[in-house]
Formats: C-alpha cells, sequence, structure tokens
C-alpha cells in the first residue's frame, strides 16, 4: 500500500470570494480607464474632422464669394 499524501489545506469560502471581488473591482477600474481613454480619443477624432470640414467650407465660400463681388 501506498503512504497516503498529506493533503494542503485550501482556502477557506470566504478569502475566495474577497478575491473574486477584488479582481472584479481591478477588472472594473482598468476597463473604466481604458473607455475613457477611447472616449477622448473619439472627442478629439470629432473635433479633427469638424475643424477640417469647416476649413474646406470656409475655403469653397471664400472662393465663390469673390467671383460675385467682382465685376
Amino acid at each position: 500500500m501506498e503512504p497516503e499524501r498529506p493533503t494542503r489545506p485550501g482556502l477557506p469560502f470566504g478569502a475566495k470570494v474577497l478575491a473574486v471581488l477584488v479582481l472584479l473591482f481591478l477588472a472594473w477600474v482598468a476597463f473604466s480607464f481604458v473607455f475613457s481613454l477611447v472616449g477622448r480619443a473619439i472627442a478629439l477624432l470629432g473635433y479633427v474632422v469638424v475643424a477640417v470640414v469647416a476649413y474646406y467650407v470656409g475655403k469653397f465660400s471664400g472662393r465663390t464669394s469673390g467671383r460675385a463681388d467682382s465685376p
């Protein structure tokens, strides 16, 4: 017969629950940081798009109004 192997004591149930809660909290913090960065990047991209469109509309408007004023 083989000798019995000593069993290691496992973590108590409360410690496991606490570990899961801590991991969930850390994941929430990490994802909120990532979503915040993504939101800011989308906002910055929107500002750039609006600026480019305004530039081209102003350029087109300046060209057309110059022709109407000339004799």
